[in-house]
């Protein structure tokens, strides 16, 4: 999906981004070590004794179009496998891995713009490593359910997404909520109140800062457009695209 004309132009015009991460934290020779020491199994440790035989089997079975040897398999934590289900998942659907954050940040590159990031790619990781078992095993299980009932709405995700359709949005996205929803999706957007403090800088900033993040943290009652009005800032949509 291409960025739609108005991120493009806000991309541009601004006079700088603000990520999640900064994208060149995200570079696989700085990203590979970090993620390969949180990834592996501790010597005494493996797949199999963490997810079960039979959960076990059935991931080496939907994994298997990736050629991983099950001997390396066994020596990935199960966060780590509940991403390469996922690729594999978006994959299927036709979706590209360059997502909307690599896209953003070549446009503010091609624009002469500084992109800066608000946590780093190890806080980020570690988001995922220190989930307990038990909520792993659990996302892992999700993730391989017939049918699949999480991944059919994306299509419809991005559809809205574009249209800048929020009703539609958060119908797709129940956990949007801050009250329910599964623990991952909550562990995940959390981080947006430790964000305010830093919002609140870029706006005492000179000139513009476009920030850019991930759908759940702007969505529901305890999102960043909420906190934010709640701290008494005025917040509007800026020429939105018609539904």
């Amino acid at each position: 999906v291409d960025l739609p004309p108005l991120y493009r132009r806000w991309c541009s015009q601004a006079d700088r981004l603000l990520m999640e991460v900064d994208p060149a934290a995200l570079e696989v020779s700085t990203l590979l070590p970090l993620t390969m020491e949180r990834a592996l199994q501790p010597p005494s440790g493996s797949l199999e004794a963490d997810l079960g035989p039979v959960l076990f089997r059935r991931v080496g079975d939907r994994l298997a179009p990736l050629g991983l040897a099950p001997e390396l398999l066994r020596q990935l934590r199960p966060w780590a496998v509940l991403l390469l289900l996922s690729g594999r998942e978006l994959e299927r659907q036709g979706f590209d891995a360059a997502g909307v954050d690599q896209r953003l940040a070549r446009c503010a590159a091609a624009a002469g713009r500084p992109v800066e990031g608000m946590e780093t790619a190890a806080a980020q990781l570690n988001l995922l490593a220190d989930l307990p078992l038990n909520q792993q095993r659990r996302a892992i299980e999700q993730a391989l359910a017939e049918p699949r009932p999480s991944y059919p709405r994306l299509a419809d995700l991005a559809a809205a997404w574009q249209r800048g359709q929020v009703d539609r949005l958060e119908a797709l996205l129940p956990e949007a909520g801050e009250a329910g929803g599964d623990p991952l999706e909550r562990r995940l957007r959390g981080r947006h109140r430790a964000w305010l403090p830093r919002l609140e800088k870029e706006l005492q900033r000179p000139g513009v800062t476009l920030v850019a993040v991930g759908l759940l943290h702007l969505l529901g009652d305890q999102g960043l457009v909420s906190l934010l009005r709640q701290a008494g800032y005025r917040v509007e949509r800026v020429e939105a695209p018609s539904p």
